[in-house]
C-alpha cells in the first residue's frame, strides 16, 4: 500500500526539489495544496506532510498544533527558511517531527527525510547551533 505524501502551501521552486527529494528518499509526493486547509487534510489524513509555515496570515505555530491534532500519525515536516534555534525548538514542541532548510540542496534535503521518516526525528543543523 503506497503512503501519501503532502506538499503543503510550498513555492513553486521548493515543490520541484521537495519532489526529487522525495523520490530518492523512497517517497512519492501525491498530492499537492496551494494552502493549509486543516479539514482537507485531515480528510486526505497524509502519512507523511511537509510544510511551509513562513508566509501563514495566522500564528504558524498554531497551525502546526492544529495539524498535528488532526493528523496524530502524520510525519509533519516543517520547511523553513527561518534559522533561529528558538523556532526549530517552537516547531517541534507545536508538533514538528522534522525542520528541513529551504538552503538546503537536494542531498541535505534527501538526509533528512529519512531520518525524520525513518526515527520520527530530524532538525536541519544549522537550527541547531
Amino acid at each position: 500500500m503506497a503512503r501519501i505524501c503532502c506538499l503543503g502551501a510550498v513555492d513553486l521552486r521548493g515543490v520541484s526539489l521537495l519532489s526529487a527529494a522525495l523520490r530518492r528518499a523512497g517517497e512519492e509526493a501525491l498530492a499537492l495544496l496551494r494552502g493549509l486547509s486543516v479539514p482537507e487534510l485531515a480528510k486526505l489524513a497524509p502519512d507523511i506532510l511537509i510544510v511551509d509555515l513562513d508566509r501563514l496570515d495566522v500564528d504558524p505555530l498554531e497551525m502546526l498544533r492544529r495539524l498535528r491534532f488532526v493528523l496524530p500519525g502524520c510525519i509533519i515536516i516543517v520547511y523553513t527558511a527561518i534559522l533561529e534555534c528558538n523556532w526549530g525548538r517552537d516547531c517541534h514542541l507545536a508538533g514538528a517531527n522534522g525542520l528541513l532548510c529551504k538552503s538546503s540542496g537536494e542531498a541535505e534535503l534527501v538526509l533528512g527525510l529519512v531520518q525524520a521518516i525513518r526515527n520520527g526525528c530530524w532538525t536541519d543543523p544549522r537550527l541547531v547551533a
